[in-house]
């Protein structure tokens, strides 16, 4: 029972109710006793939690955390097929003489600021990435944090300024496309 360590129950109480009760959930060998005197202290009685906890058990529907990942796993691959199309139609815009050619460059340069700057932005998203791991970073998580222990784990600065860079492309992409597909339907 780790209630007398201060610093495992202020790393509980960071986190959100439901990420404590996935823990408990799914974790046999987890000190249960801190995560429910954090849940207590949220105004949950050991009734109602008992009750939260065997219905997540119960429950058919997958885990937060298999949501995350086929989340991350559709927006990769979405992400490749659409800058496929915005590398097709980025060439088409270039090496035509459309009336709109200027516009259409200067716009996709405002658009892909604006990509970069949600691909940044992906990059701090956190959520349940594994049943006792929060990542930092979506689509391709740049940092993790271990929810039992609250230990930080970071990748080499190499590999956290690529994986950085990839989810800026991924923002970049994905803001592109609108752009792109606008003139595709024009020509």
């Amino acid at each position: 029972m780790n209630i007398a360590d201060p610093k495992y129950l202020e790393h509980l109480r960071d986190l959100p109710s439901g990420y404590l009760l996935d823990l408990v959930a799914d974790n046999e060998d987890l000190d249960e006793e801190s995560i429910y005197w954090v849940l207590q202290e949220r105004g949950l009685s050991r009734e109602e939690i008992a009750q939260k906890l065997r219905r997540r058990r119960n429950s058919t529907w997958p885990r937060t955390y298999t949501l995350w990942a086929a989340a991350r796993w559709i927006t990769l691959v979405n992400a490749l097929i659409v800058t496929y199309f915005n590398a097709t139609g980025f060439y088409q815009i270039l090496n035509s003489d459309h009336a709109f050619k200027g516009p259409i460059l200067f716009l996709s340069l405002g658009s892909m600021l604006c990509g970069f700057f949600v691909g940044f932005k992906l990059t701090t998203h956190l959520y349940q990435g594994g049943k006792s791991l929060l990542y930092c970073g979506f689509p391709i998580p740049v940092g993790f944090v271990e929810l039992q222990t609250g230990e930080d784990i970071l990748k080499d600065k190499a590999a956290m300024i690529l994986r950085m860079a990839l989810n800026a492309l991924v923002g970049v992409s994905l803001t592109l496309f609108p752009l792109i597909f606008i003139y595709m339907m024009m020509d």
